[in-house]
This record gives C-alpha cells, sequence and structure tokens, in this order.
C-alpha cells in the first residue's frame, strides 16, 4: 500500500518495488516491497540506518538503477521497464539530483558546473537561468571560482543551483548537509524548502539528520526493505522530538 499525501497531484510513485544485489553465491534483498508516494510542492524524508537501501531507494527512482520487479511512476511514466536511453532522457528533463558529495566537476568553474545539464544534453544553455540559479542559492560573485576555491557549503549551493536550473518537477537529495556545517546546513533546508514552493516541484530527501527531516511535510522511516505506512509522521506530528522518539521505538 502507499501511504497517499492530502494532495492527489502526484508526481511520483513507487510501487512494490523490489531490489537485490549479489553478494558472492547470494543475493542481498535491499527494498522488499517497498511503496511510496511524492505530491507536487511536497517534501518528503526518509530516514533508516546506515545500508538499509535509502542510496539504493534514490537511484532507482532517478532511473540510474533498475528495480528487480514493481513500478516507478514519475509522471505517469513507468522508468522500471525503460531502457537505458529512455531513463536517462527522463533524469535529464524531469529530474534533478543533489548529492552528498557535491559531484562538481574540478576543472570547471562554478557557472560551468550549473551549465552542464545543459551541455550533457547537447543544448544551448539557457545563460538568463544559469544567472538566476546562481544569484537564488547566492553564488553569483563566485561564478568564475573552481570548485577547489570554494567551501563544502559554498560547494553544495552551487550543485544545489545545477540541480533546479532546468526546473526539474522532482528532486532527489541524498544527504545535502552531510558535509557541512550545522549553520550552513540550515540555510541549506530553509533553500531547499523555499525552492520547493517556488517551484512547486516534489522533493525525496533521504537523511541521517532528524532537524532537517522536521522540515518535511511527511517522515518515512525504510527498515528491513521496507516502508511501513504506519510508523509515518505526517503534518504537525513532524517534530525533531517525534522523530527521534520513532527512531528510537523502531530501533533505527
Amino acid at each position: 500500500m502507499v501511504f497517499e499525501s492530502a494532495v492527489s497531484d502526484l508526481v511520483a510513485k513507487v510501487e512494490q518495488v523490489h531490489k537485490s544485489y549479489a553478494l558472492g553465491t547470494s543475493p542481498v534483498h535491499v527494498l522488499q516491497g517497498l511503496s511510496l508516494s511524492i505530491a507536487r510542492s511536497e517534501l518528503v524524508a526518509v530516514m533508516g540506518p546506515s545500508g538499509v537501501g535509502k542510496s539504493t531507494l534514490l537511484n532507482c527512482i532517478a532511473g540510474l538503477d533498475v528495480p528487480d520487479r514493481g513500478r516507478i511512476d514519475v509522471l505517469g511514466r513507468d522508468l522500471a521497464t525503460m531502457d537505458d536511453e529512455a531513463r536517462t532522457m527522463e533524469r535529464r528533463h524531469r529530474i534533478g539530483i543533489i548529492y552528498q558529495f557535491f559531484n562538481l566537476v574540478p576543472n570547471l568553474d562554478v557557472e560551468e558546473n550549473v551549465m552542464l545539464p545543459y551541455l550533457i544534453d547537447g543544448v544551448t544553455p539557457d545563460m538568463d537561468a544559469v544567472g538566476r540559479c546562481l544569484e537564488r542559492v547566492g553564488m553569483q560573485h563566485r561564478k568564475d571560482h573552481l570548485p577547489a576555491q570554494l567551501s563544502g557549503g559554498e560547494m553544495q549551493l552551487v550543485s544545489i543551483a545545477r540541480a533546479i536550473v532546468r526546473k526539474p518537477e522532482l528532486i532527489l537529495a541524498d544527504e545535502p548537509t552531510g558535509n557541512v556545517n550545522v549553520a550552513t546546513g540550515k540555510k541549506i533546508m530553509q533553500l531547499l524548502r523555499d525552492v520547493l514552493h517556488e517551484s512547486r516541484s516534489a522533493m525525496l530527501l533521504v537523511t541521517h539528520n532528524p532537524e532537517d527531516a522536521a522540515r518535511a511535510d511527511r517522515v518515512l522511516f525504510l527498515k528491513d526493505g521496507l516502508i511501513d505506512d504506519g510508523d509515518a509522521l505526517a503534518g504537525e506530528a513532524v517534530t525533531v522530538g517525534n522523530i527521534h522518539a520513532r527512531l528510537q521505538e523502531l530501533g533505527i
């Protein structure tokens, strides 16, 4: 069963997804019938211990990996049934990804890194959009700097600008504050909430941080390859205290 948002305008819907990997002669079952949904303008956080399958889930939704079975619908199109080329095109045009380790190209300056989604797609960059995104994240003044000349927080801001420059309808954020200090982490989470409000995109956030998760509209907990609807927190129940309590209750 999919824990549905009160908002009916779904952007992504994951249904009964299974994913295993070979480890020696035995398969490791990472996702075991996982389901979730994300609506437009909604921020959904997924929490769980390391190695439980959070990154696998993101990779499947991004079309970087393929589930063994199940559906992954992004705006009504099932990525699980597409070939590599089709999934790549869906990712380029509909999905923005924010990585924990930034994934900036070291020999490209800030502006060029934000241009990458256009260049990889073989289209002329919209320099007005690039400039607006850099301004939005407060990095316009650093556009000519290389990644090595930036702090961790600044690199993550550039990563966010790159993720949103083509106005994706789904944003996937993998531990976006994991490699920045607390103050910068709070700034990044506020920025992500503001971007979500302005763009009416949907966002799936994977995090270990209860304070980051508390900025979400819903918090889901991944354990033993599944998300149990009964464990989810939503609306006014999404507080740091309730998240800590639920993590302790679930033993994760």
